[in-house]
């Protein structure tokens, strides 16, 4: 079905086919294609002006915050390594979007904790998955209410039914504390590689 959708829809450019190639050699992973179906659904919906993006690494979900967003909207794409930021950068140069676009390099756990979160209407947790349960904590304790948290790779390629990695450990334990937590409302959707929404009440 997705190749279908592919086919007839103007929702995959050249910018992202490009990002995507230069990933595929790279060896580098981005979101799948039913992700970037998914996240075009939800800023139709959300409508956000300001997006953390933690984890920038070619810049794909990068770019489709920028492309699918008003003429206002902000994006943040942090990230801890520059060669991710500059190939980021690179990638983005001919988009008529980039001007929405700042990188910062930083740790994505440190920037939580050091930066004012109370603008941010979308929170993008695609970086370093040991760490997404300290992130979500963080963030919990500074957004605003109806802000959303959105976590890619919830599923690890099948790992959090083994658990023999502390990472496979760690999100697992971020996924049974999500569907828990009583300040918000999470839904783990099978998508791409398990796509996680948590809307803070």
């Amino acid at each position: 079905m997705i190749e279908y959708i592919k086919k007839i829809s103007p929702h995959f450019d050249h910018i992202q086919n490009s990002i995507k190639l230069n990933a595929k050699k790279y060896n580098v992973p981005i979101i799948k294609d039913d992700t970037v179906l998914y996240l075009i659904s939800v800023l139709s919906i959300f409508k956000p002006l300001n997006i953390l993006e933690l984890g920038s690494g070619f810049g794909y979900s990068t770019y489709i915050f920028s492309k699918y967003t008003n003429s206002e909207t902000k994006i943040i794409s942090v990230d801890f390594s520059l060669e991710a930021i500059k190939n980021s950068k690179e990638l983005l140069a001919s988009s008529k979007y980039v001007s929405k676009i700042d990188w910062i390099h930083c740790d994505g756990l440190i920037y939580l904790q050091k930066e004012r979160l109370k603008d941010v209407d979308l929170f993008f947790i695609d970086a370093k998955k040991e760490d997404y349960y300290d992130y979500f904590n963080t963030i919990i304790t500074k957004a605003k209410s109806n802000s959303i948290i959105i976590f890619d790779n919830l599923y690890l390629n099948g790992d959090v039914n083994n658990l023999k990695s502390l990472k496979s450990q760690k999100v697992h334990l971020l996924n049974c504390s999500l569907y828990n937590n009583k300040k918000g409302i999470f839904t783990f959707l099978p998508i791409g590689d398990g796509i996680g929404l948590f809307v803070i009440s």
